[in-house]
């Protein structure tokens, strides 16, 4: 489950999508990234899985870290697992365990690296997002279960082909 097409020199990373109603709609919290590769597109928060670290430590470290909200292991749900390939980068490779959570505590903060940001579900701001969020973020969101790998073209942005295949 969620394994295959897993490169031997991506670097792991976590992920992780709050889910909360807000308005009566179901919204989602993403952060536009303020420094280092991919500054100033919208993104989920999460970050590099340390040695020694499980996906789900480092979901809850990175997500901290980024939005100043604490989860638990027992609120993450591992729902995805995303893997970039960059055609021109390859050392950007990375294989990333998505995890849901449906409540957090704290308050929301702007860190050194993101910028909180609550979406409606609906209407994701993919126009600021990386090509590939709009093919498979509302799947997460909606707490599909999935492998995705994405390889990006030559320019490091735009998608040259995308693999999703359902966990069963």
């Amino acid at each position: 489950m969620g394994g295959e097409n897993q490169s031997t020199t991506a670097r792991p990373v976590a992920l992780v999508a709050l889910l909360a109603e807000r308005d009566g709609r179901p919204h989602i919290l993403l952060g536009r990234k303020l420094r280092g590769f991919g500054c100033g597109k919208i993104v989920l928060p999460g970050g590099k899985v340390e040695p020694g670290e499980s996906a789900a430590d480092a979901a809850i470290r990175e997500f901290f870290e980024e939005t100043g909200l604490r989860v638990t292991a027992a609120e993450l749900t591992h729902t995805a697992q995303i893997n970039f390939r960059f055609s021109a980068l390859p050392d950007a490779d990375m294989d990333c365990a998505a995890f849901i959570a449906r409540s957090a505590s704290g308050e929301v903060h702007i860190s050194d690296e993101l910028e909180p940001l609550w979406s409606p579900v609906d209407l994701l701001p993919v126009d600021q997002m990386w090509q590939d969020s709009s093919m498979w973020l509302r799947q997460l969101a909606a707490g599909q279960r999935f492998t995705a790998t994405i390889v990006l073209a030559t320019d490091n942005a735009s998608v040259r082909s995308i693999d999703i295949e359902a966990w069963d």
